[in-house]
């Protein structure tokens, strides 16, 4: 083997490593574009399931208890108790998953983010979102 036939075939066989590393990530990269844009069509109809589950709530505690205000730029949501400490919960898009953060008070910070995949239909993830949060309030 001669000096310039073993660095070539050491150069050919990084290039077709290289080239499938970026191929690779190029995928991944595509993946979840997809997934985020799924995930973004979703978004409406998930929010108006949450809207449902909050006016049932309000209607069963017989007052406007918790409000929904819908945040388009990110898009997210942010439900808020008129009682019990103004309690918040906070919904954001995040990639292909959401992230879910609470707040005690209007003063208090807002704790860890928890991250909720999306493999459920649009209510089911509506209501496993909310379940929990209106059961503590």
């Amino acid at each position: 083997m001669t000096i310039t036939h073993w660095s070539r075939q050491f150069g050919e066989k990084h290039g077709r490593r290289d080239r499938a590393v970026a191929v690779n990530a190029q995928v991944r990269v595509d993946v979840e574009q997809q997934q985020r844009a799924a995930c973004i069509e979703r978004w409406p109809a998930i929010v108006a399931a949450m809207r449902s589950l909050v006016e049932g709530y309000n209607q069963g505690a017989g007052l406007d208890a918790v409000s929904l205000v819908e945040d388009l730029a990110t898009p997210g949501v942010t439900l808020e108790t008129a009682t019990n400490g103004r309690r918040a919960l906070v919904i954001a898009l995040d990639g292909s998953e959401l992230t879910v953060r609470t707040r005690s008070g209007p003063d208090d910070p807002l704790g860890r983010p928890q991250w909720v995949s999306l493999d459920r239909t649009n209510e089911d993830a509506a209501a496993y979102l909310l379940r929990d949060w209106m059961e503590r309030l």
